[in-house]
């Protein structure tokens, strides 16, 4: 079967090809490969900041401020029991003191350990979705009967510097893409204009011979456009490669915030059409160089 594009064998002695051996498909695999990579970066990037916003955003920490041990434990229970009767809270989970001590580690070293220094008692509560700072403040005077200390923090509170993170990180990687894009379209417009220049004695005589610019364009054209479906294959190759490699980096994390940064099964499509994306704007701006560059020669 051949392709639309594909040049006839007269045509290649015309305007030979060399698509193999000449810089500009290796150049294009280039761009793809960065360009693919990118736009992985991105769909990852939303694809956990998704995951973090219906998860992580529905959760909270309530936290005993009691320095009576006694007192806190009992009111570590009474506050658990009232949370599961209260409407919109799907689990309510009591985080063991020796847990919570652990926490404390990383700053306090083995002096956390220590059973005369008091920690707050911890209750992770997950709600049926995710509650508004209002909510909270309200759910907060409500527990202050029971425990007068209590303090209620929600995750979207401490996780919104990461989301406004992964937002930035987001809008980065497509001005990325963007930018690379123009790069590709710019490589284009310069080959093809030196591929002119080196032709013009051959474009003059198909002029005389009663060719066309349109003719001229098409050959430029399909050159072009081989050229960038060889260097996507190869750069779509090379992006995929180090796409899951990093997968599996990231999948073997603890659970967090980046364990869930992976590309989604919709990504995948969109991913294998910026080759083709890509293949199009070639030919397009081979099409548009070759005639505006004819009409200054000719």
């Amino acid at each position: 079967m051949k392709l639309p594009f594909a040049a006839n064998p007269h045509e290649r002695q015309l305007i030979p090809d060399g698509r193999f051996t000449g810089p500009m498909p290796w150049v294009m695999a280039i761009m793809l490969f960065l360009s693919l990579l990118a736009a992985a970066a991105a769909l990852a990037l939303a694809h956990s900041a998704s995951l973090g916003s219906q998860s992580l955003s529905r959760q909270a920490t309530v936290q005993l401020l009691e320095n009576d041990p006694g007192a806190r434990t009992s009111q570590q229970r009474q506050v658990a029991s009232r949370l599961r009767n209260l409407p919109g809270v799907s689990d309510v989970t009591i985080v063991p003191e020796s847990e919570a001590r652990a926490l404390l580690e990383p700053w306090l070293g083995d002096v956390a350990e220590d059973s005369d220094i008091p920690v707050p008692a911890l209750i992770d509560v997950e709600f049926s979705v995710a509650p508004a700072p209002d909510r909270l403040s309200a759910l907060r005077r409500e527990l202050q009967r029971i425990a007068p200390s209590v303090r209620i923090d929600g995750n979207a509170q401490w996780l919104k510097p990461w989301f406004d993170l992964v937002s930035s990180m987001l809008w980065v990687a497509i001005a990325i893409v963007a930018l690379l894009l123009f790069a590709t379209a710019a490589t284009v417009a310069l080959a093809v204009r030196g591929a002119l220049n080196t032709h013009k004695g051959t474009i003059e005589i198909v002029h005389m011979m009663g060719g066309t610019d349109l003719q001229v364009a098409r050959l430029f054209q399909r050159r072009v456009a081989l050229d960038a479906l060889f260097g996507g294959a190869l750069g779509l190759a090379a992006a995929v490669a180090v796409v899951l490699l990093l997968g599996e980096r990231l999948a073997a994390l603890e659970p967090g915030l980046l364990s869930g940064a992976s590309v989604p099964l919709y990504g995948w499509p969109l991913l294998l059409l910026i080759p083709l994306a890509v293949t199009g704007l070639s030919m397009a701006m081979a099409r548009w160089t070759v005639l505006s560059t004819l009409k200054k020669m000719l």
